[in-house]
């Protein structure tokens, strides 16, 4: 999947919109994946090892053992390279490593772009990670004092239904103005304002 030109400045004007009217920071992200997942990687090559040595054993008759050995370094090169499939690496994958990859992935990017810096404590993010199919929203304090987390559980449930249905981009435009219309309320514009973080989207598709 690669996201264009376009669609990026759709989401930079969705988010220069919404700051316009509040001194919160909207930072979205768009991932392909939170983390290169080695152990998928040799999970499945072992599988694939032991796979090629057994279909020798029961399919030819020979009189070498190390036979057994040597077939086995195709099959884990073969095993290595498919677990690159996305599809492949989810299911080789459990659902505690990928929340906790996603998770620890998402605080290096909100720390690493600054959203953690502004000057009210005011930033936000929204992380979509899609290879782990997961959607967060991370709050600085400033937010989560006067903001309850179950509304920020509704956007994650409505942005995760819009990319199920194959409009993420809308989504995340939907999910910037679902944000701003909360940090209106109790972070109008201030006439010192400035833009503290960059009105972009993170992406590395």
């Amino acid at each position: 999947m690669k996201i264009s030109d376009k669609d990026k400045q759709v989401i930079k004007e969705a988010i220069k919109s919404v700051e316009l009217k509040t001194s919160g920071e909207i930072v979205p992200v768009i991932l392909k994946q939170s983390d290169l997942y080695p152990a998928a990687h040799f999970r499945l090559a072992l599988i694939m090892g032991i796979f090629f040595s057994l279909v020798l054993y029961y399919t030819y008759d020979f009189s070498d053992p190390f036979a057994l050995i040597w077939i086995q370094a195709p099959g884990i090169l073969m095993g290595y390279i498919v677990a690159y499939i996305p599809s492949v690496k989810r299911l080789l994958t459990s659902k505690a490593e990928m929340q906790e990859e996603v998770y620890q992935r998402s605080l290096e990017v909100f720390y690493e772009n600054n959203v953690s810096m502004t000057r009210d404590r005011t930033g936000i993010m929204i992380f979509i990670s899609l290879l782990e199919r997961k959607v967060s929203v991370l709050a600085d304090c400033g937010i989560n004092e006067v903001v309850s987390k179950d509304y920020w559980n509704e956007l994650v449930q409505v942005l995760t239904s819009d990319i199920s249905k194959g409009e993420m981009i809308q989504g995340v435009v939907k999910s910037i103005n679902t944000c701003g219309s909360k940090l209106v309320e109790s972070f109008p514009i201030k006439e010192d304002d400035t833009n503290e973080v960059v009105d972009e989207l993170i992406t590395d598709l």
